[in-house]
């Protein structure tokens, strides 16, 4: 297939890598005046947790980039790869380019379709979370690949749908399709906007883990935020991942945190895919208020999260 890419970001080029690999022809979109430091390509040190494949990649990725496409462009799938606040302005310019193109959102929700519709049909959108993660150290992209869950609002199967499973799944990527789509992107949204704050105070989550008292105020806050989209009707319940925060027996809940903090110290597919966790203070500052704001819409009382407001506040501004 055809596909473009958005940038040649963390998720973006280890997607882009994959595809390639699989016999795609790939391309990404980068800014104007960046293509010349693509030339020699991207250097990967990557863990790769695809079934069939050898476990570490270390080498460069021949990436392809442009830095402009052209009205009707022959591109079948476009993956977006983009912070979610930045989701309309790229959909704004990319749609009118690519109108029949099916488009693959990698980001993360939380208005559901509100201002994604005025750009794109449903039936030409797809929803996904990407299972793949890292950092740039240095000029080396450090992380790791696995796979992906898609879904799509409304219809049992679309065919933008089936393309996508069909695309991932050639690259051997575990393709997940999720039946709602955006009740699972809420899920995650409540998970990793509860638990940024303790991990920006302590600096990182492995620091948080160290701290009991962190550890209290992480889980709490989690909860907090899992109640916000229980209001908001999603059924937690669906979501095996909810569980560890919703006990309330003090042995489950030492379990969990034990077994948390041996992951942490001890898997490095969670350390790799982690270690981007406070390099936007945007989006972090954009979770807590899209969270505490919808709390406070809805009746839910969450003292937790309020109680970092002050430190979130001055998240990303420069010490005086």
């Amino acid at each position: 297939m055809d596909v473009l890419i958005i940038g040649a970001g963390v998720i973006g080029s280890i997607y882009g890598w994959a595809l390639s690999q699989a016999g795609h022809s790939v391309m990404h979109l980068v800014r104007s005046g960046r293509s010349d430091q693509y030339k020699n390509g991207i250097a990967i040190d990557l863990m790769d947790r695809r079934k069939g494949h050898q476990r570490w990649f270390k080498g460069t990725y021949e990436i392809r980039v442009t830095e402009g496409i052209h009205p009707n462009a022959n591109d079948e799938i476009i993956i977006i790869p983009v912070r979610h606040y930045a989701i309309e302005d790229a959909l704004r310019e990319l749609v009118p380019l690519v109108p029949n193109a099916d488009c693959i959102l990698l980001t993360q929700n939380w208005k559901g379709t509100e201002g994604i519709d005025h750009f794109l049909s449903m039936d030409k959108c797809v929803f996904g979370d990407a299972k793949a993660g890292g950092s740039f150290q240095g000029h080396q992209l450090v992380g790791t690949i696995y796979g992906i869950d898609i879904g799509i609002i409304g219809k049992a199967e679309t065919e933008s749908l089936r393309r996508a499973k069909e695309l991932f799944l050639s690259a051997d990527l575990r393709t997940i399709v999720q039946k709602n789509i955006l009740h699972y992107l809420w899920v995650q949204y409540a998970v990793n906007g509860g638990g940024w704050p303790a991990v920006v105070q302590a600096g990182s989550l492995r620091s948080a883990l160290k701290s009991p008292q962190l550890v209290q105020s992480l889980w709490a806050a989690v909860r907090e935020c899992l109640d916000v989209i229980q209001a908001r009707g999603v059924d937690i319940s669906q979501f095996p991942e909810t569980g560890m925060y919703l006990t309330d027996l003090a042995v489950k809940k030492f379990f969990y945190i034990t077994v948390m903090k041996l992951l942490i110290g001890h898997s490095k597919y969670i350390q790799r895919n982690s270690a981007h966790a406070l390099a936007d203070p945007k989006e972090i500052k954009t979770f807590y208020y899209d969270l505490i704001g919808a709390g406070e819409r809805l009746g839910i009382k969450m003292p937790v999260m309020l109680s970092f407001k002050s430190m979130i506040d001055r998240l990303g501004t420069p010490a005086a």
